[in-house]
């Protein structure tokens, strides 16, 4: 079945896009919903990590399945000389923690795990499967979509998990602003790795931050994210699409018994 449906994604790249989105979505939200507590004082964010790590394994078979291990950027760390493009949003993410970091110790390792496992499960999940289904688009169009839907998926916290909407909202267009630079940045690269350790890293700093984040900083983030992933996107246009991976060779004939 996830053969033949990878076969139709190959053939409608949009609507395989939004379907791969909304399976790795699914799967979060239900995993979270049907799964008991699970926080020890040594670990208090064991449920969430299990869940994005769920999450990341449904998203893993999709892309063994389909072929896209390395063409999804899963297959190695891309070209390493190509990294320090991640480091203005770097830069960004750090100002934010200029006030430090604050919560007990098993609070902020635990936090450090559970967001690497966000980062691993959202990286693999938008800019290894979803932009690659996408990819046939060009890359503007495809980081675009890919982008879209990566910030609308964010609505999840609202509908499913009680927070605000007008939170929620400006989530939305943040995830949407930062999902569209990882974009170009993973295209540009050649991996999802270093934008596991950034998108990690990132939400670490601003969970973990005492305080609010200046309002003009999260607008500059916002217009930063958006003009440098439209550059590396542009840059990528004329990128040759990568090569499907090759099928099985058959096995050879028996030879004939003399």
């Amino acid at each position: 079945m996830l053969t033949r449906w990878g076969s139709q994604v190959r053939r409608h790249p949009v609507a395989g896009a939004v379907g791969a989105a909304v399976v790795w979505q699914a799967t979060i939200v239900v995993v979270a919903k049907v799964l008991p507590p699970l926080d020890p004082g040594w670990f208090p964010q064991l449920g969430p990590t299990v869940v994005n790590l769920a999450g990341a394994a449904v998203v893993l078979a999709l892309l063994r399945t389909w072929g896209l291990l390395a063409a999804g950027g899963v297959a190695g760390p891309g070209v390493m000389a190509r990294w320090p493009v991640l480091l203005p949003v770097t830069v960004l993410a750090g100002l934010a923690a200029l006030p430090g970091v604050e919560g007990g110790t098993a609070a902020l390792a635990g936090g450090a795990v559970l967001m690497l496992a966000i980062g691993v499960s959202e990286e693999l999940s938008s800019r290894a499967l979803v932009l690659e289904v996408a990819r046939p688009l060009g890359p503007v169009r495809a980081g675009t979509l890919t982008a879209v839907l990566f910030g609308v998926g964010h609505l999840d916290n609202w509908l499913f998990f009680d927070a605000p909407l007008g939170n929620t909202l400006w989530q939305v267009l943040e995830a949407g602003a930062f999902g569209f630079f990882l974009c170009g940045a993973r295209l540009y690269i050649g991996s999802v790795w270093p934008l596991v350790l950034l998108h990690a890293l990132a939400d670490y700093l601003e969970v973990y931050s005492p305080g609010k984040t200046a309002d003009w900083l999260r607008a500059l983030d916002v217009a930063v994210d958006l003009a440098l992933g439209l550059a590396l996107l542009l840059r990528a246009r004329t990128a040759p699409a990568p090569a499907p991976a090759p099928a099985p060779a058959p096995a050879p004939a028996p030879a004939p018994q003399t």
